[in-house]
């Protein structure tokens, strides 16, 4: 988990003016009434766990590259190096390890069952297993079940480079009602990143790595969502983000915004944009 910078703003209601929003660390933190989300679209997140010594990995990036351009923003990769024997790097080559994503490597049951690469789609369920499987085939009929159906939660992110800090605002509708407690988790993506890469060949030295997660902005569960959960309720929050590491490319890089819900960890929608 990132930790970040915390500056109180006292302030007499929940309806604020938009320049006096809160700016809180990403553990925890304060939402106020907002304006609403005008795009309602039901979005998917693919989360493929891969490594650079990984020889089927290539295979799955071209289908998940190939995927993302297809839906054309209804679907948001995200690229994830945990700590097992295929992530390690080759010489000097950029560490593309991530220690909040093996966090979830290990929960979902990736680490332990050593098949790279692994993913799975909005953290979802087949009876009570996690619905992880090796994306070279199934991505789209997963993806299609998901962004076909109406949206409970609306989401917007925007995210500017002010100075030293990256500020992240994030906008909920609700849409429905939703009876969970709601979870948020900011993450930071790196696009462009070449290294050396292992396939069936042997070894590629100029592969480019995309959709890269960088952090977990927030707590690697999520930040608890203030709402009620009752439909037309609208909700905004600001992050000050500033612990990101000099080397890390943020002209390349994407904040992705996730709403899950607490209990069950099941992601109900997401959010992308780039790094004004």
């Amino acid at each position: 988990m990132a930790i970040v910078a915390c500056a109180m703003v006292m302030v007499s209601c929940d309806k604020i003016e938009e320049d006096n929003y809160l700016i809180f660390s990403g553990a925890a933190g304060q939402w106020f009434d907002g304006e609403g989300v005008a795009d309602h679209s039901q979005r998917a997140i693919i989360e493929k766990y891969t490594g650079v010594r990984c020889i089927n990995c290539p295979d799955a990036d071209q289908i998940i590259t190939a995927a993302v351009a297809q839906y054309n923003g209804s679907l948001i990769a995200v690229s994830i190096h945990d700590s097992s024997v295929f992530t390690r790097p080759y010489g000097s080559d950029a560490d593309l390890r991530c220690a909040d994503g093996d966090i979830w490597s290990h929960y979902f049951g990736v680490f332990d069952a050593g098949q790279y690469p692994s993913a799975i789609i909005n953290r979802t369920k087949v009876g009570s297993n996690w619905d992880l499987f090796t994306p070279t085939s199934g991505v789209n009929e997963r993806v299609d079940n998901i962004i076909n159906g109406d949206a409970d939660v609306a989401v917007a992110v925007a995210a500017e480079l002010q100075n030293d800090a990256i500020d992240i605002t994030v906008n909920l509708e609700m849409l429905q009602q939703v009876n969970d407690e709601l979870t948020l988790t900011l993450l930071l993506m790196e696009d462009g990143i070449v290294t050396i890469q292992a396939n069936h060949e042997g070894k590629d030295s100029n592969y480019v790595q995309n959709h890269v997660l960088r952090d977990v902005i927030t707590d690697v569960w999520g930040a608890d969502v203030d709402c009620n959960g009752a439909a037309g309720q609208k909700r905004v929050a600001r992050f000050s983000y500033t612990t990101f590491r000099e080397d890390w490319n943020l002209e390349k890089s994407h904040i992705v915004a996730v709403i899950g819900k607490k209990g069950t960890r099941e992601i109900l929608n997401v959010a992308e944009c780039e790094i004004d």
